[in-house]
């Protein structure tokens, strides 16, 4: 009886998962963002392996796509939420203390487990598809050769491949090494040289180029003589994510002799829309370049903007863009709320943001994926599973901390948060992981 009753709950979830997708169903388009017009002419191509992976897909998306002002509130909402089912689940089935703990605890290790392998499995994210004629241009991405960045060269380049660019600069943080780890023959064809240098105005500037330089000669200068020098070396100078320090106005950066401003970021979302409509407005008055930018640095492999421009081939492309070509900043993204209740029921909010966009195939997809998990879940090699997983999943998280301590000794002279910052929670969740298989290696302690 009771499993006839966990049944019924089972296919009733599962029609109402199906049912919302119908009711609620009202995909977002892609648009321009410098008009605000929709794109036709552009489409997303999403991965064949979406299709097969469809729940952690379609999480992996949410995580990477969040304004960086939301991570905490969601990230302590999911922590509430999935903590306090879990204890409800083992109440009512009356679990004893030492049982509700160890679940809590396994609950939340799968959560966090999910995060991080959101942001370092490189799973490939949505592929522009375009007009003839038309370049995709990432002007702004680093490599393990930046100080905050996790991925190496040959990462990056299949990335920007993978998400329809035709070709991107590498812009390092202050320095030009990371431009020579690219494969040769990529070079000024795919990939171009760049950096990002950081003046002593405090702020810093994306630097165009299209011949090798060396980074170090456009160090320790004020903004004015890095945009004058870079002008004189045939470079083309870009304001990254101005809202980040709100230095200096749009007429004084144009009088410096800024070449374009960027308007969207994915490392920062959270640009207030009357500002970013200013910074266009102004742009376009002064014909000055727009970009939307994927700033990447490692964490995660999918991108929501594009910027392109008519041309021919992806070859001169720092030429093509110093004649100032019309750019259209090709945005996927979806309006959410910002209000404090959508942070208090925020898995539910995040359902209903995914269900207004997946498509019926992914939703049957992520149906089959609950029921097969639902079904695992009651039978009787659940408890092997629970018993077993901890084990390899401190198996996956030692071979990553070797990974990641094989590819950072190449570039441990300017590489800084591996060995400070990935390294030690990798070996932290080993260590958390261990303890779970420790605790659950013995005797019956299921769900």
């Amino acid at each position: 009886m009771k499993t006839l009753k966990s049944l019924g709950l089972l296919l009733i979830c599962l029609c109402l998962l199906i049912g919302s997708s119908i009711i609620f169903y009202s995909p977002v388009p892609l648009y321009d963002l410098i008009t605000g017009l929709h794109t036709p002419d552009f489409s997303l191509n999403w991965p064949k392996v979406r299709l097969f992976i469809e729940p952690f897909y379609s999480f992996s998306f949410y995580i990477l796509t969040l304004n960086r002002d939301f991570y905490r509130p969601v990230v302590i909402s999911w922590v509430l939420w999935v903590a306090g089912t879990v204890l409800i689940y083992c109440l009512a089935d009356k679990k004893k203390l030492g049982q509700i703990l160890n679940n809590i605890f396994y609950s939340l290790m799968i959560l966090a487990t999910a995060f991080v392998f959101a942001v370092l499995i490189p799973i490939p994210g949505p592929k522009l598809e375009k007009p003839q004629n038309c370049i995709a241009v990432d002007i702004h991405s680093h490599t393990i050769s930046s100080h905050d960045n996790v991925a190496p060269a040959e990462i990056s380049l299949k990335v920007h491949l993978w998400q329809g660019f035709d070709a991107f600069f590498n812009t390092e943080h202050n320095q030009t090494k990371g431009f020579a780890m690219f494969p040769k023959d990529t070079l000024y064809k795919t990939v171009y040289p760049g950096m990002q240098v950081q003046t002593e105005n405090g702020v810093s500037v994306i630097l165009l180029s299209s011949e090798k330089f060396d980074g170090r000669d456009y160090k320790n200068m004020m903004l004015a003589d890095v945009i004058r020098k870079a002008h004189e070396n045939k470079m083309l100078v870009i304001m990254p994510h101005w809202w980040k320090w709100h230095k200096h106005t749009f007429a004084e950066l144009k009088d410096f002799g800024i070449d374009g401003f960027e308007i969207y970021n994915c490392g920062y979302r959270n640009f207030r829309e009357d500002d970013c409509r200013a910074l266009i407005n102004f742009s376009k008055e002064n014909n000055l370049l727009m970009f939307g930018v994927t700033d990447w640095h490692g964490w995660g492999y999918m991108s929501n903007v594009w910027t392109v421009f008519q041309g021919d081939n992806p070859e001169n492309v720092e030429k093509q863009l110093a004649k100032k070509p019309k750019t259209q900043v090709i945005l996927y993204k979806q309006e959410q709320s910002k209000s404090n209740l959508r942070f208090v029921f925020e898995p539910f909010a995040a359902f209903y943001y995914y269900i207004e966009n997946a498509g019926l195939k992914y939703i049957i997809s992520f149906t089959v994926w609950i029921a097969v998990i639902f079904v695992i879940f009651r039978s009787r090699f659940f408890k092997y599973i629970k018993k077993y997983l901890p084990l390899a999943m401190t198996s996956i998280f030692a071979s990553g901390t070797l990974y990641f301590y094989v590819i950072v000794k190449k570039v441990a002279d300017t590489n800084e948060i591996i060995l400070n910052s990935v390294i030690p929670v990798l070996l932290l969740f080993c260590a958390l992981w261990i303890v779970l298989w420790r605790i659950n290696g013995s005797g019956d302690d299921s769900m």
